[in-house]
């Protein structure tokens, strides 16, 4: 009982009191390394009950359950205030402020294409950091909007941060199989393909696979070509990799006329950030997140919302 004593009166020289390990351990003639000890058992011994403040409100405890469950490096919401109608440009500012921090000199990046990633590139801030490189990681798109394309995202970012871009001249979909055999012949196609490899970080949209998808609205697949990865149990993309619910991009038709970074090369880049958001696309994003290639996860409340029902 003595010594529980000593424990609540350590525990309260140090949590309420504000005293040093040191401070505490001259008072009793302990050893510092001894007081630490003491401290670092006090939640186990019942002394005290350690509460993170603020963790059940806003979104820290949605971002938690996602990561935990998904084993994400990490998983970022952004507030979107009640306004679930236009969630881009909260989505993208927060991407944006990401991306500005983490990325560091020397870093090769790949990029795809899309509203949200032009959109989240076009927000970050200029910076010199010329020892880096971007990677187009998605063949060219025929779009009748140039910042959504992927060769416009890349010379964009590259430009942001003053570096050098590698081009992957090539549409993103051929109309036959022999075409992509003949163009992963070209030694510049080849050599793009060895830079994708080398990326430290890869920044991505989502991509849904419904009739009123990107895809399909600018012209990249028909109808029937969604019908028919939809009822192979394909949900969503990841640059222009379908994937299934379960997480398995396996055996896809599509595949032999895409040209883009394979699923595999994806899973080994250090980290592989995921940015999406929207009511339409939480089949697809729980898709990409089951297929275990993206490490930290970019999304708007309501939709963190969605993924977390979804999950259970």
């Amino acid at each position: 009982m003595e010594k529980k004593s000593l424990y609540i009166k350590i525990a309260h020289w140090y949590y309420n009191l504000g005293l040093t390990q040191d401070e505490i351990a001259k008072r009793l003639s302990l050893t510092r390394q001894r007081v630490n000890r003491i401290i670092s058992s006090l939640d186990e011994m019942g002394v005290v009950t350690i509460k993170v403040n603020g963790y059940d409100r806003g979104n820290v405890r949605y971002e938690t359950m996602i990561e935990e469950h998904f084993g994400l490096k990490q998983c970022i919401v952004a507030e979107t205030y009640g306004d679930n109608e236009n969630i881009l440009p909260s989505l993208a500012a927060v991407a944006a402020n990401y991306l500005d921090a983490y990325i560091q000199s020397k870093m090769v990046i790949g990029v795809s294409w899309g509203v949200t990633l032009a959109e989240t590139i076009s927000r970050m801030s200029f910076t010199k950091k010329n020892d880096c490189m971007v990677v187009q990681m998605v063949g060219a798109q025929n779009i009748d909007k140039d910042v959504l394309k992927s060769d416009e995202i890349a010379r964009t970012l590259a430009d942001k941060l003053d570096c050098a871009c590698y081009m992957l001249y090539a549409p993103v979909i051929v109309d036959q199989s022999e075409t992509k055999k003949m163009l992963m012949n070209e030694k510049s196609i080849q050599k793009s393909f060895e830079y994708m490899k080398k990326c430290d970080l890869g920044i991505f949209g989502i991509g849904e696979l419904k009739e009123k998808s990107t895809m399909v609205m600018r012209g990249l697949l028909k109808k029937e070509e969604i019908t028919r990865l939809r009822e192979a149990g394909f949900k969503g993309d990841l640059c222009v990799n379908p994937v299934r619910l379960d997480g398995t991009w396996d055996n896809c038709y599509l595949m032999e006329r895409v040209m883009t970074v394979d699923m595999t090369v994806l899973k080994n880049i250090h980290n592989v950030v995921g940015i999406a958001g929207g009511e339409e696309k939480t089949e697809a994003i729980l898709s990409c997140l089951r297929s275990g290639c993206i490490d930290t996860l970019i999304i708007d409340d309501a939709t963190a919302k969605r993924l977390v029902k979804a999950m259970n």
